[in-house]
């Protein structure tokens, strides 16, 4: 009678099992990697949503008010400074019903003047500057920039920068 093996060999098995680990392996950094990478997109999302979100705030209020001051510069010093504009951290608006808005930051912060903040308790604003642009005979410009970082539960940290040109439909034209 003949006797005939079933089954695999020690070495054949070894193979195997090493094989398996090393696809196994390279899948699962694969996978880690993605998963990573998914999570700083959500955050970068959600920093991009809350500057759009504060910038539409601020826009609103800009676009059809008129501003008293940037900074510690009013409307006169913004004339004689010409093409160069002023700067500050600090902007002023009254509105069309004569109320008046300051916006700041305080603390990593946006608030407005009845120090409510108005940007997302989520994300840390590291800037905001306004430059205001003023010429005889044209609608006045504000030159809006703000920075902000947002953090993951896990570490990771996004970064943003909103930079934009507002042109003011009630503000100028001297």
């Amino acid at each position: 009678m003949k006797n005939r093996l079933r089954g695999y060999t020690l070495v054949e098995l070894v193979v195997a099992v090493s094989l398996l680990v090393i696809v196994l392996a390279g899948g699962t950094a694969i996978f880690y990697r993605s998963f990573r990478s998914s999570g700083i997109s959500d955050i970068q999302t959600a920093l991009n949503n809350s500057l759009r979100s504060l910038d539409e705030m601020i826009e609103r209020s800009l676009r059809y008010g008129e501003v008293v001051r940037v900074g510690t510069s009013d409307r006169l010093s913004c004339v004689a400074a010409g093409t160069s504009g002023v700067s500050g951290s600090t902007l002023v608006v009254m509105d069309l019903a004569g109320g008046k808005a300051t916006y700041s930051l305080s603390g990593g912060v946006v608030s407005s003047d009845s120090a409510v903040p108005i940007s997302n308790p989520e994300i840390e604003v590291t800037k905001m500057e306004f430059t205001w642009y003023c010429r005889s005979g044209v609608n006045d410009k504000i030159k809006m920039v703000i920075e902000a970082n947002a953090s993951g539960k896990s570490g990771e940290v996004a970064t943003g920068v909103f930079n934009k040109d507002i042109n003011l439909l009630n503000s100028g034209i001297n």
